[in-house]
């Protein structure tokens, strides 16, 4: 189901909105269902109101690997803004709500207006370098060390906190983990006096 938006959408929906010259489409996502899959023709691209949108692909040995996990006010699969086909599937692992803007019609305003274009080219840098850690993490050989690197990477405020966003199986497919080896690195590094844990709240302990 889709609607046309009436109020002005903030920060990189905004951008996109006056590239493509019209309102987004707001469009609503049941918890576990699918936006698009890989291989499908990419006709929209998405910014993300509400909710929460996974991406993942299918790994040659036949595991779900989390690509990337994008919340509100995020845009979704950026790439596929240069590509014909989608590579990977994206399903809400919550329910969200989505602005859709034409692809084609993007591309053409990014021409038109290049200090917008501009914009969009920043946030992409920004997601780069995002993904550029997200590697140097998954190349971590321990279970129990890489795990603690993503809670240091995503940690945030004086008490360096970090909220889990969706599961801690979806957490273990981001980093290339098994949700068992997750639950072992949580219990592990509790013991270890290295983080606290509350639930979805988990703590690092300064060193």
């Amino acid at each position: 189901m889709s609607e046309i938006i009436s109020s002005q959408p903030p920060g990189i929906a905004s951008t996109l909105e006056t590239l493509a010259g019209r309102p987004g489409h707001r469009r609503r996502l049941a918890a576990g269902e699918m936006l698009f899959h890989a291989g499908e023709a990419v006709t929209s691209v998405y910014v993300i109101v509400s909710g929460q949108v996974r991406l993942m692909r299918v790994s040659q040995a036949g595991a779900e690997v989390t690509v990337d996990r994008a919340g509100p006010t995020r845009w979704l699969a950026e790439a596929s803004l240069f590509a014909e086909r989608y590579h990977c599937d994206a399903m809400a692992d919550a329910a969200a709500c989505l602005l859709s803007f034409p692809k084609a019609a993007v591309v053409e305003g990014m021409q038109r207006q290049p200090a917008l274009a501009a914009e969009l080219m920043i946030d992409l840098a920004r997601r780069l370098h995002e993904a550029r850690l997200r590697i140097e993490i998954l190349n971590i050989p321990s279970a129990q060390e890489r795990l603690l690197a993503y809670l240091q990477a995503h940690a945030s405020g004086e008490n360096a906190e970090f909220t889990l966003p969706g599961s801690w199986k979806a957490l273990a497919g981001e980093i290339g983990l098994t949700h068992e080896s997750v639950y072992r690195a949580l219990a592990q590094l509790q013991r270890e006096g290295r983080i606290r844990r509350e639930g979805r709240q988990v703590w690092l302990v300064p060193s």
